[in-house]
């Protein structure tokens, strides 16, 4: 990364590959820039819940560490990775942005697809959470976020997300209707992708106070599913 961007400035950096706190490191040591936005998750709140703020998770007070992508779990990497901007770079210009589960037809984690397909199956699956409503953000909305945030005044970490939640339970019962399958649930079916979330909304009355409008969840999420 120095060999590659040495002498170079950029005003605006968008970041969306680092995970850990020495990711950030290696960008901060190799780049030159106005403005660095991070693509961060919602994951750093522990737990999420309804109303999840970004002052749920500041990064200033916490402990933190270096470490890489592989010295703990998903959540805690990006965790330390925002410690890093808090506490070791907070003289930098940077933004970082919290998004939920990403869902689009260019989804490659095929989540969503995961229980779509089981239903029209018929194929046992474990679902721990079937009840809890959560959060997703369009995956083209999420791209425009980020754009959008370029010339906006503003630092720190900022939610985005669709507006609403949905519950799995929903899910199932929208593509049971339009196929007339049946949800197989079992203790021993195969653990769906979203096991372990917790019942949570994301509130991003800060991106609204930056003038962007995310999209109404439940006006998209079902068109999603149907082609999905």
């Amino acid at each position: 990364m120095k060999r590659a961007f040495d002498g170079k400035y950029y005003d605006v950096v968008i970041d969306k590959i680092a995970y850990c706190s020495y990711d950030i490191k290696y960008a901060m040591d190799a780049l030159a820039f106005g403005k660095y936005i991070y693509m961060s998750t919602t994951p750093v709140y522990d737990p999420k819940h309804f109303d999840t703020k970004e002052s749920d998770f500041d990064g200033i007070h916490q402990t933190w560490k270096w470490c890489g992508r592989f010295d703990a779990p998903y959540e805690e990497i990006k965790r330390q990775a925002e410690c890093a901007l808090w506490q070791e770079y907070a003289d930098k210009n940077w933004l970082a942005v919290r998004y939920p589960f990403a869902a689009g037809r260019d989804d490659y984690t095929q989540r969503l697809r995961f229980y779509v397909e089981h239903v029209m199956k018929e194929m046992p699956m474990y679902i721990d959470n079937i009840n809890d409503p959560m959060g997703f953000i369009r995956s083209d909305e999420a791209g425009a976020f980020l754009a959008y945030l370029v010339d906006q005044e503003a630092n720190g970490a900022v939610n985005g997300s669709a507006s609403g939640t949905i519950s799995m339970r929903e899910v199932l019962a929208y593509v049971e209707g339009k196929t007339g399958k049946k949800a197989v649930l079992a203790d021993d079916g195969e653990a769906a992708p979203y096991n372990g979330e917790p019942a949570y909304s994301i509130n991003t009355e800060k991106a609204e106070r930056l003038g962007f409008c995310f999209s109404q969840l439940r006006d998209w999420i079902f068109e999603l599913i149907a082609i999905t």
